[in-house]
């Protein structure tokens, strides 16, 4: 592992907010188990408690876990086999090993990066972090490292790159419904289900 990546783990296991480009768009990680940082994000972003954060996970056996699978249905792990890792948060059930934080009216939303170096990083925070978007709610997110430079009051670190800038996509089980359109298509959900029943 490569000391950049020692002192994001460092930074971040002391309570210290990472601005990092993810597979995505520019993200706000935090340690997922430390209130007081989930507390600050809220602030800082001016995001209502009403829309919980996400939690980026390192490998699918950690969302196994943290998720109700029973509940959340067999779409859940179709899903995930297909577009994990990438830019699909899938919002399920979660069990009672999900931080407790993280969850809002019995749901956790989740998703598996492509981003191999940030996995690594999650793998050292227990296989899971919070993450959101970086910027201030109701606002478009960071789209530049220099537009990440502007919030650098916000962060205790910010790991140099570029994002694409395409929001993951946020569907919701056991429901089936598209919260929010983005990385992956509602077609492209479609027609996963639709040939994974016609193999079946």
């Amino acid at each position: 592992m490569n000391p950049e990546l020692r002192m994001i783990i460092k930074t971040l296991k002391e309570g210290g907010l990472v601005a990092w480009p993810t597979d995505t768009t520019w993200g706000l990680l935090a340690a997922a188990d430390n209130t007081l940082t989930l507390e600050r994000i809220y602030e800082l972003k001016g995001r209502p408690r009403q829309k919980p954060l996400q939690l980026l996970i390192s490998e699918l056996p950690v969302a196994e876990k943290l998720t109700d699978i029973r509940r959340a249905g067999p779409q859940w792990f179709l899903l995930a086999k297909r577009f994990w890792p990438g830019g699909l948060t899938l919002v399920a059930p979660a069990s009672a090993a999900a931080p407790t934080d993280l969850v809002y009216k019995g749901k956790l939303g989740l998703r598996l990066p492509a981003d191999t170096e940030l996995r690594e990083v999650i793998s050292a925070l227990g296989g899971r972090l919070a993450a959101t978007s970086l910027n201030r709610s109701g606002e478009e997110p960071v789209g530049s490292f220099e537009e990440a430079v502007r919030l650098a009051g916000w962060v205790d670190y910010i790991r140099a790159g570029a994002a694409p800038g395409v929001a993951s996509s946020v569907y919701e089980l056991p429901e089936g419904r598209l919260l929010r359109a983005g990385a992956v298509s509602s077609d492209e959900i479609a027609s996963a289900l639709e040939e994974t029943w016609t193999e079946n």
